[in-house]
């Protein structure tokens, strides 16, 4: 198995400011939400969330600096977006959200997955023996 090399520091990356974009870690999730902006409110869907912010995918016309709340039972979040690019944006929350509301998000994901899962087992399942 190869070995990472030992770097002296001059030749290392600068990862204090990679690292210093991501506050706190993301959590995968595909979980509907809404933007609620001044000219409309838009639906979207959640890629990934984290205490500090979220990615998202939607079709509301969003630019660097929007301001706006991003609305996902638990939570509302007032937000501006950081990042766009075509469809997808990255947001940054103005107040952290708290770890219990984000992991209860990751839950709401997982046992939607798993419903998912398990209609789509008994779809296949009536399939293959024949009934429909």
């Amino acid at each position: 198995m190869a070995s990472v090399p030992n770097l002296p520091l001059a030749s290392a990356p600068d990862l204090a400011g990679v690292l210093g974009r991501r506050r706190s870690e993301r959590l995968t999730v595909c979980l509907p939400g809404k933007l609620v902006l001044l000219d409309g409110e838009f639906d979207c869907a959640l890629e990934d969330i984290s205490q500090t912010g979220a990615r998202i995918i939607s079709d509301a016309p969003l630019h660097m600096g929007r301001r706006g709340i991003l609305s996902c039972s638990p939570m509302e979040a007032v937000f501006a977006v950081v990042w766009t690019k075509g469809q997808y944006a990255g947001l940054e929350f103005e107040e952290e959200e708290s770890l219990g509301t984000i992991r209860m998000l990751r839950w709401h994901n997982d046992r939607d997955r798993q419903r998912h899962d398990s209609a789509l087992r008994d779809m296949v399942q009536k399939w293959g023996s024949g009934a429909r």
